[in-house]
């Protein structure tokens, strides 16, 4: 363990976190675009700046995300200079990107409006969860970075519908800012960035409820990886039902629709 003053107090934290973490742990409010659990540290978007100085350190900005907790370290949370390097970041943020999410995240550290504005504007602002999480936890690097500074964008191989894409929707469901949009519709899944559409399948229903609930490619994706079959890829079933199955308490190799 080792003890760390955390906006001038003192609490203790195991070694193993990093800063970020035993702030939220502390209820400590510290913005973030770029971190999520799923996918670890990253320090891209630098909105988790904090002022911290240690024996080892001098006082500097550094990502929280990014800082392990080390004994005697100080760090501060809403400094002047951190309060300035938050809204630089978000004018240059709001500058690009038109998403409901990041204009209120800026409007809370009093930024309405950008000295940087391009007249290219979109939801994505280039944080690379979307990108992590299908490489780094899915292993299907469907999707990656292409381009270089203002042209930099997220998208699938050539720009075209990917042939590698499984269909799973974790780019959408990490997307801080809504600009990863998954869509089911009359049985088809559709995966779309901005208007270019990343993958589109057919979904496989419940053999229980009916309901459409996975893609086929997903559907073996997890059972390539899953030593014993789960449920619902070995009769069909969808997450809900096979829920219920298992909440019953009902046994054996046959399975009885719990509806």
């Amino acid at each position: 363990m080792a003890t760390i003053k955390l906006n001038g107090t003192s609490v203790e934290a195991a070694e193993s976190m990093t800063v970020l973490e035993v702030a939220r742990r502390e209820g400590v409010e510290i913005p973030t675009l770029c971190h999520h659990e799923a996918t670890g540290p990253y320090g891209a978007c630098r909105l988790c700046v904090v002022e911290a100085e240690s024996p080892m350190l001098r006082k500097t900005l550094v990502s929280s995300c990014t800082l392990p907790v080390a004994n005697g370290l100080i760090v501060d949370t809403e400094s002047p200079a951190v309060q300035q390097a938050r809204k630089l970041i978000f004018e240059l943020l709001i500058g690009r990107s038109e998403s409901r999410q990041i204009l209120a995240m800026a409007a809370r550290y009093g930024v309405t409006a950008s000295r940087f504005s391009t007249k290219e504007t979109d939801d994505c602002v280039r944080c690379g969860l979307c990108v992590r999480v299908c490489r780094d936890k899915m292993g299907v690097a469907a999707i990656s970075f292409a381009g270089r500074g203002q042209k930099r964008r997220v998208t699938a191989e050539f720009g075209q519908i990917s042939q590698t894409c499984i269909g799973c929707g974790s780019c959408a469901n990490v997307c801080p800012t809504g600009a990863i949009k998954l869509r089911d519709e009359d049985g088809i899944r559709t995966i779309f960035i901005r208007n270019n559409t990343v993958g589109r399948f057919t979904l496989a229903t419940c053999s229980c409820c009916g309901a459409p609930y996975a893609t086929k490619p997903f559907l073996e994706h997890v059972a390539a990886r899953t030593e014993e079959q789960p449920l619902t890829k070995k009769s069909g079933v969808c997450p809900e039902c096979a829920r219920i199955y298992y909440a019953t308490g009902i046994t054996g190799d046959s399975f009885t629709c719990p509806q």
